[in-house]
């Protein structure tokens, strides 16, 4: 049995190769994006912790740190009056004290 192979059936599977494509690129742009939201979200977690902690000392009459490491991250903060800022590399947090 001799079977050709049309131009169709190529086309077919270009299209189809093209298809599911766009669907891998779609869900890599997807789970990029995942990826940054919990970055950022773990980053700001640990910068209200720090906030937190800074707090603790500003009541305990202790001077505030200008930065701290953690995770290999660097995280500056800022002691006002009436606010602690914490920025991050994707953010800052701002908590403000009723002192």
């Amino acid at each position: 049995m001799n079977r050709l192979f049309y131009a169709e059936t190529f086309l077919n599977l270009l299209v189809i190769i093209a298809i599911f494509a766009l669907i891998c690129l779609g869900y890599l742009q997807w789970q990029s994006q995942q990826n940054r939201q919990v970055n950022f979200i773990f980053q700001q977690q640990q910068a209200l912790q720090i906030a937190e902690n800074q707090l603790a000392r500003k009541m305990a009459a202790v001077n505030c740190e200008s930065a701290v490491e953690q995770n290999q991250l660097r995280f500056v903060i800022e002691c006002r009056q009436d606010k602690i800022e914490v920025k991050f590399p994707l953010g800052s947090v701002v908590v403000t004290t009723d002192s």
